[in-house]
């Protein structure tokens, strides 16, 4: 399971907004160590110039007379303390917050001014104005006076900024939602070709005389169209030339067809007569057979409202008139918006089959919003499972495996697929594992009929089904 969404747009989305973010979150944590220094500044600069006059009035005063100076501070809440041990004046760390302190001090006290400084982060207990214990520096200073005596002030000031950015992370985060707002539309608005190329794509499988593709938009985007509808009037044009050879070959077969078969009349012994109609009836049978595989292929039936459950009892009707019954059972939960002389024959192909070869035969209808399911079950000896597929190619016939004594052309099973195909949907084949075979007619609905209220057109429940003439 991938957590990466699964359309192009949705991917390139992600990409863009996680380089911005990405860019976001490390510009924040090259400007973090800046920003601390500044908020360091502001929160100590204050000290640093009070420290700086108390340092200078000490200078001044005498020993006897700094105790005034020292209860001052100690309002403040500073401690301070006198020596004459001096300390050790170690070099501060370039960029440190007792560096940046230092420098301070001596930017009023005057450089040669011996100072040394101690800073560390501490907090101070909550007020009136916070919940919780709010952050602060310590500072440790001890500097020199001109007596030599060693003066020393600890105290702490609060921290005048919080130490996470809120302002700008709000102002990060609402970047960030506008950018991916603006980029979902963009790549929205950049892949709505390729979602209508591949919309198109999908239409041709089912209606390969669908109209063509507008050829506008970006230039990449004009000559794929072009190139798809070039492609779709090429298979178009193939399949009707095809389809006018074989139905021209059939005109000029039948006639000497039906020749042969009035002199097959005329000949006095009848076995000989037998078996010559016999050849030609189903050479005739081959004919149509190949006529009604190809008429698969170039099928510009007009889709229409189908009432399933009235055609499935239509051919169970007609079926039964035939001494060949079967059982209907299941309901669907809307009409079905199909080709509705293609899909009787792709019903009655697969029923054929199962009544010529297997026994107790069923028609079970499940229906959902988003695909027509229909199974065809019988209990006949089933298929090899390495033949299941090879049957439905044209004119292949199991000729040891369900029984041998009847025949047929081989294009049933063929044609019912190429019409499955050119409604979207797919027949497939599989052995029960009770016995028998099952084939699986699934044909989607498109997103119209997902709440679909359609009317059937008038006299949809009075069609007639006779049984096909294509044999598999």
């Amino acid at each position: 399971m991938t957590l990466l969404p699964r359309s192009l747009s949705g991917r390139l989305v992600l990409t863009f907004v996680s380089v911005v973010a990405i860019t976001m979150m490390v510009t924040m944590a090259v400007q973090m160590s800046e920003r601390e220094a500044f908020v360091f500044r502001i929160s100590s600069e204050g000290a640093a110039h009070w420290l700086a006059d108390q340092l200078k009035l000490l200078d001044r005063l005498p020993p006897a007379g700094r105790d005034t100076l020292v209860e001052i501070a100690e309002r403040r809440a500073a401690h301070v303390t006198f020596g004459l041990e001096a300390p050790e004046l170690a070099a501060h760390e370039p960029g440190s917050n007792a560096a940046a302190f230092h420098d301070l001090l001596l930017e009023d006290l005057g450089q040669q001014w011996p100072v040394a400084v101690e800073v560390a982060p501490t907090q101070l207990p909550p007020d009136a104005n916070s919940s919780g214990p709010r952050d602060a520096y310590a500072f440790k200073v001890r500097a020199l006076l001109s007596d030599g005596t060693w003066v020393g002030f600890a105290f702490q000031e609060l921290r005048r900024l919080p130490r996470w950015p809120r302002r700008g992370t709000q102002n990060m985060l609402v970047m960030l939602c506008v950018l991916s707002l603006l980029s979902f539309v963009a790549m929205r608005w950049v892949t709505r070709p390729l979602h209508r190329l591949a919309q198109a794509a999908e239409d041709l499988g089912r209606d390969i005389n669908r109209p063509p593709l507008p050829e506008t938009g970006p230039r990449e985007v004009q000559r794929a169209a072009r190139a798809f509808n070039s492609m779709q009037e090429r298979l178009s044009r193939y399949i009707r030339t095809r389809t006018g050879i074989l139905a021209a070959m059939s005109h000029d077969l039948k006639t000497p067809i039906t020749r042969l078969r009035l002199r097959a009349e005329l000949l006095e012994q009848p076995e000989t007569r037998e078996k010559f109609v016999r050849d030609l009836a189903e050479m005739e049978n081959m004919v149509n057979s190949t006529l009604g595989y190809m008429r698969g292929l170039d099928d510009r039936e007009a889709l229409r409202a189908i009432d399933i459950r009235a055609l499935a009892e239509a051919l169970a009707a007609d079926a039964e008139e035939l001494g060949q019954p079967f059982r209907v059972t299941g309901q669907p939960v809307a009409p079905f918006i199909g080709k509705s002389e293609g899909l009787k024959r792709c019903i009655q192909n697969l029923l054929d089959n199962a009544l010529r070869y297997g026994r107790d035969v069923e028609l079970a209808i499940a229906d959902s919003a988003d695909a027509l399911t229909l199974v065809v079950r019988d209990r006949g000896p089933g298929i090899p499972e390495d033949q299941l597929e090879r049957v439905f190619e044209p004119f292949y016939r199991l000729e040891g495996s369900r029984n041998p004594g009847t025949g047929g052309t081989g294009l049933g099973l063929s044609i019912a697929r190429n019409i499955a195909q050119s409604m979207g949907g797919e027949v497939t084949l599989r052995n029960h594992p009770e016995g028998g075979l099952e084939a699986r007619l699934v044909l989607p609905r498109s997103k119209e009929h997902a709440d679909t209220t359609t009317a059937l057109p008038a006299g949809s429940r009075e069609i007639a089904v006779r049984p096909a003439v294509f044999d598999g």
